[in-house]
């Protein structure tokens, strides 16, 4: 058996948002283009991000893509309509944070199902990360959680994400517990 160097991973940030490389930088942009931003504005600021947002039908656990439009150079998302509008929100994310951090390294991401086994590669794992991040940040999470309510479904209610994203979220803010 012969051992092989694991490749690492090379992210280029697309040119276009070199500033704009974190869910944190993305918060900041959005306030200052007055969106709200607790919780995130998150179709508006993709809008704003040049991203053209269509929702239609999809296939089974396909929740969204993102492609470039090799005729215009548009970056075109699609969510799934028959998604819940939380599971909406998720995606948009997800996709945004591929457009932000991934675009240099491909035009075409198609996600058909996020938290749901371990397969994910690095870039869905880095799009899930950064899409979390970018709708429950760390500092309005534990605001959330210290001052207002503790209860998952609560949380879930505010940031407007699924219970299994505010588990997710809260697990890799070290929180124990399932009441949180």
């Amino acid at each position: 058996m012969a051992f092989v160097r694991k490749s690492e991973k090379r992210v280029q940030v697309s040119s276009d948002f070199e500033e704009l490389s974190t869910p944190e930088d993305l918060i900041a942009f959005a306030s200052k283009k007055g969106l709200e931003t607790n919780p995130i504005n998150i179709s508006e600021l993709a809008i704003l991000l040049g991203i053209q947002v269509r929702y239609q039908p999809m296939q089974g656990e396909e929740s969204g893509s993102l492609k470039k439009d090799k005729k215009t150079g548009d970056w075109i998302m699609t969510v799934n309509s028959l998604h819940h509008p939380h599971r909406q929100r998720f995606t948009i994310a997800h996709e945004i944070a591929h457009r932000v951090r991934h675009a240099a390294n491909s035009d075409t991401f198609e996600d058909a199902t996020f938290f749901r086994n371990g397969d994910s590669n690095w870039m869905e794992a880095e799009a899930n990360s950064f899409a979390a991040t970018l709708l429950m940040p760390s500092e309005d999470f534990e605001y959330y959680i210290e001052n207002v309510s503790s209860t998952v479904e609560s949380i879930a209610m505010h940031f407007k994400v699924s219970s299994h994203a505010v588990r997710i979220r809260a697990k890799s803010l070290g929180y124990e517990g399932h009441n949180l």
